[in-house]
């Protein structure tokens, strides 16, 4: 079994695709090999290059404190399981509850949404990459640098639509503040 954590500072990243390393530790949690993160390139076709190396290292478990739903879902199409990890553990026990199933992220939505994503056009799905395999009139092939103006502000109408209905019933939350009950 190898578990994938992304690191920073020695300790669990606050955020997945933001990490300075991502460290493999095998079963009896030593530490196999680590690498320097290719995400903090940036950009869509780095944040791939980290879900390639993860895949590539037959990772089974990863260990998250913060990850995007468009990341999680890749990585959940992947096949590989996502841990929710506690920033004031240490590494040690990070890796001993990993496979504690009641940790488990199982689906997508339980990511952080993206608040630059529809910057860019919406272009990342949670399967494909950016690019998409027709050029439109411009020349632009879809990728995240790019967007179809006309399309971008029909989906934002839709995805502002949908927002009112799904957060009708669901507490507004806010990063590190918890709503009270």
């Amino acid at each position: 079994m190898i578990i994938a954590m992304p690191m920073s500072r020695g300790k669990l990243a606050s955020h997945f695709t933001k990490a300075q390393r991502i460290g493999f530790f095998n079963e009896y949690h030593q530490l196999i090999t680590s690498f320097d993160n290719p995400a903090l390139a940036g950009g869509c076709s780095a944040k791939k290059a980290m879900l390639q190396l993860i895949v590539q290292q037959k990772t089974d478990i990863v260990i998250v404190l913060h990850i995007g739903e468009r990341m999680l879902g890749k990585l959940l199409d992947a096949q590989i399981s996502v841990s929710k990890g506690d920033h004031s553990e240490s590494i040690e026990a990070l890796l001993t509850t990993a496979t504690d199933l009641n940790r488990r992220l199982v689906d997508a939505s339980q990511g952080r949404s993206s608040l630059n994503h529809e910057k860019k056009g919406g272009c990342c799905s949670s399967s494909g990459g950016c690019a998409s395999s027709e050029a439109s009139s411009d020349g632009c092939a879809g990728g995240c640098g790019c967007s179809n103006k006309a399309d971008e502000s029909s989906s934002r109408m839709l995805d502002k639509q949908h927002q009112s209905t799904v957060l009708a019933d669901k507490p507004v939350s806010y990063s590190g503040f918890r709503t009270a009950n």
